[in-house]
């Protein structure tokens, strides 16, 4: 039977799918959902990460997964607070363990960014720590010679940039105007009137002196 090579490889096909999550994840307008586009993308990452041999990078972001599931409910539970504190160490537990030089050191700041970034309740702040984070993973993702990482970055990127910019503009937008309560209409004086109670004989006098 005859074997017909397939026209990707594993490592592309799980990174092409990520990229397909990346695309949708930054257009998330709340912060629950955005958490949990970046678990869904990052578990696809792990494997394209594997195949290729980046082994800091798939670890870190079994890291990420963690951390967006922990940082999911809105409260802030002890539960919540520990899970995501003992990613921190495994941070640079990680990048010891697994460590291949420069590579190693970029995923490392940028998973650090990261996590900074999931932990905050604004979704502002978080895209632009996000913003922070993508610019060593564009980095690393250049070393390890992975276009489809490098796609995600950007387009992620280029969608929280958008996002960002209009939450701001939202943000700064002037106050809509106060609905004034209706006045009554207050007729025009007529200075041909006379003022109560004004004696007629003035009157009289006034008119026979013009």
């Amino acid at each position: 039977m005859l074997s017909l090579p397939l026209p990707f490889t594993a490592a592309e096909a799980f990174g092409a799918a990520a990229f397909a999550g990346s695309c949708l994840w930054p257009l998330m307008k709340k912060r629950r959902a955005l958490l949990a586009g970046q678990a869904v993308t990052n578990l696809m990452f792990i494997t394209h990460y594997v195949l290729l041999g980046a082994h800091t990078a798939a670890a870190l972001c079994l890291l990420v997964v963690a951390q967006a599931l922990a940082a999911l409910p809105e409260g802030r539970s002890r539960w919540q607070t520990a899970i995501f504190a003992a990613t921190v160490p495994g941070v640079a537990a990680i990048a010891l363990f697994t460590w291949s030089g420069l590579p190693s050191a970029l995923s490392s700041l940028g998973i650090t960014f990261s996590t900074l970034a999931r932990w905050q309740s604004d979704a502002v702040r978080m895209r632009v720590l996000l913003l922070v984070a993508g610019g060593f993973w564009v980095s690393h993702n250049t070393l390890v010679a992975s276009p489809f990482a490098m796609a995600s970055d950007g387009f992620c990127a280029v969608a929280n940039l958008l996002r960002l910019r209009g939450e701001l503009r939202k943000g700064r937008a002037p106050a809509a105007p106060a609905v004034n309560a209706p006045t009554a209409s207050i007729p025009t004086a007529n200075v041909n009137a006379l003022p109560a109670g004004a004696p007629a004989a003035s009157i009289q006098s006034n008119l026979a002196a013009a």
